[in-house]
């Protein structure tokens, strides 16, 4: 890839594949779509189960449909469950036509998804609330999808929007907003493949952190004992019974040490400064140094998902989380990590809008325990598990900050 002159950043972009030079074409998107006709079937008219004709809807664009739409291949389309009037046929979309969202509760207007790999026997409609669009030349596999979702056109038609708690906008409108392209089409392909590629990158990756989380959960349900005091699924040598004790019995609590200081009088530094959901902050000094277990007093954002988390170094903690440390020989730290998670944590809070795990109620909570071995490798496990979840997700976000700057870069 190249990077260009500024002189020429109206007419190329800034960064393309080696060997085009060419400047990019400008015309109105009236001039170079023809519009189809959409549906109004409402969502109760839909089901996964039922139909022959596919249904692309609008709200399915703006969450769910990524901007190349693999139509044959996707379980997250619903069909039409009603009889489609014949004079619905000449609108059913083809390959490489784009189906647009007209109407949002933010600026996502406009977002566009293109569609692809249709089959012989696959009809699709585009149904209510969105603008199907069909190219009246050939473009390059995947270019339009991107390029419509693009920064470089979606700046073209913000200043068109209309509404404000529910923004649309409107053919009329749209017609006149102005395209660029390549004139060649090999580099529509080239930039299409590419983008392509990386979405797939990036489902492949985010499938995968979905499957470690579903292992994790299982893992949760089967490796921490029931209320028999056996767990379904245990390392082999284990056997013993795992015994119910009070945290106040197998921790200690270091609340007594935590320093609360407001954003404006803390010194910059590179300590994590925790709070009740985590770290808000990175500081100068320290008022932890160690392995803990950090509880949310109050204050949790997710109280069914109560803030657990383990730490391990230098760290500042405010007064909005508990400190808590497995005594040694009793209680492994990673296993409370996630046997604390596993506790019902919403039953004990206490207050309003803003409810509090008190420390009495905290240190009273009971938890089954194996021996300090059987913990340890629980811990182990999960702390490898966490991981391998994180690494995903920091590729996950990698990914898309890359596509983020690619889609800036690569449009005019």
């Amino acid at each position: 890839m190249t990077k260009q002159n500024e002189k020429d950043a109206k007419r190329v972009p800034e960064l393309r594949f080696k060997g085009f030079t060419d400047d990019w074409e400008q015309r109105k998107l009236g001039e170079t779509f023809l519009f189809k006709k959409n549906n109004t079937f409402s969502r109760s008219e839909l089901s996964f189960e039922n139909g022959y004709v596919k249904n692309i809807h609008y709200g399915d664009i703006l969450v769910k449909y990524n901007e190349y739409l693999n139509v044959h291949n996707n379980s997250n389309i619903p069909f039409v469950t009603k009889n489609i009037p014949s004079n619905f046929s000449s609108s059913y979309l083809q390959d490489g036509d784009i189906v647009m969202a007209d109407t949002a509760e933010d600026e996502t207007v406009g977002k566009s998804t293109e569609i692809s790999s249709l089959s012989s026997n696959d009809r699709v409609l585009a149904g209510l609330h969105t603008i199907p669009l069909s190219p009246k030349q050939k473009f390059g596999s995947g270019f339009l999808g991107f390029y419509l979702n693009s920064n470089s056109y979606h700046d073209k038609l913000r200043p068109l929007m209309q509404g404000i708690k529910v923004t649309s906008i409107s053919k009329t409108n749209l017609k006149n907003t102005i395209l660029q392209f390549p004139k060649e089409l090999e580099e529509q392909k080239r930039i299409g493949k590419l983008f392509i590629k990386l979405n797939r990158t990036i489902t492949l990756h985010e499938e995968q952190h979905r499957q470690l989380e579903r292992l994790k959960k299982a893992l949760l349900q089967k490796m921490f004992a029931d209320e028999t005091g056996y767990p379904a699924l245990r390392f082999k040598g284990f056997t013993a019974k795992w015994e119910q004790r009070k945290l106040g019995d197998i921790t200690r609590r270091y609340d007594n040490l935590r320093v609360p200081v407001t954003a404006s009088k803390r010194k910059h530094g590179d300590i994590p400064y925790y709070g009740a959901n985590g770290i808000q902050d990175f500081v100068s000094g320290y008022t932890h140094d160690g392995e803990f277990i950090l509880v949310a007093e109050d204050g949790a954002r997710d109280p069914k998902n109560y803030p657990v988390n383990y730490v391990n170094g230098k760290i500042w903690v405010n007064n909005h989380a508990h400190v808590l440390q497995g005594i040694q020989g009793l209680a492994n730290n990673l296993f409370l990590l996630n046997g604390i998670k596993k506790i019902n944590i919403v039953a004990y809070l206490v207050g309003g809008s803003r409810a509090k795990l008190n420390a009495e109620t905290l240190m009273q909570l009971s938890i089954k325990l194996p021996s300090i071995h059987e913990q340890e490798k629980i811990g182990q496990l999960f702390q490898s598990l966490d991981k391998t979840i994180t690494l995903h997700d920091k590729k996950i976000q990698y990914l898309k900050q890359l596509k983020r700057g690619l889609l800036q870069k690569m449009f005019v």
